[in-house]
């Protein structure tokens, strides 16, 4: 599995491109540097194989380095980001949990 970032998107594919999942957080203050994450997509041929875990691990390593603050709307993440409160730091402080 390749993991890339494109604008606004982190996606995961095949060594042959397949599209393996894919998670959207689209920019909603460039002066903030703060982004929603929107969406954590898997495709259905991989699901219950831990993607969308693997995806959020890449996700947040990503936001630190680029210095991201996040907006949760996918129940996905915001489960994660429950679960792990080692990304709460990416959060505005009233949103965290």
């Amino acid at each position: 599995m390749q993991i890339t970032t494109e604008k606004e998107k982190l996606i995961a594919t095949e060594t042959d491109g397949t599209l393996i999942g894919q998670i959207d957080y689209p920019m909603v203050d460039e002066d903030a540097n703060r982004v929603v994450l929107e969406r954590v997509f898997v495709n259905p041929d991989y699901r219950g194989q831990g993607i969308a875990g693997k995806l959020m691990v890449a996700f947040v390593e990503y936001a630190d380095q680029v210095g991201l603050t996040v907006k949760l709307m996918c129940p996905y993440a915001k489960m994660s980001f429950k679960k792990h409160p080692e990304y709460q730091h990416l959060l505005l402080p009233e949103d965290r949990f």
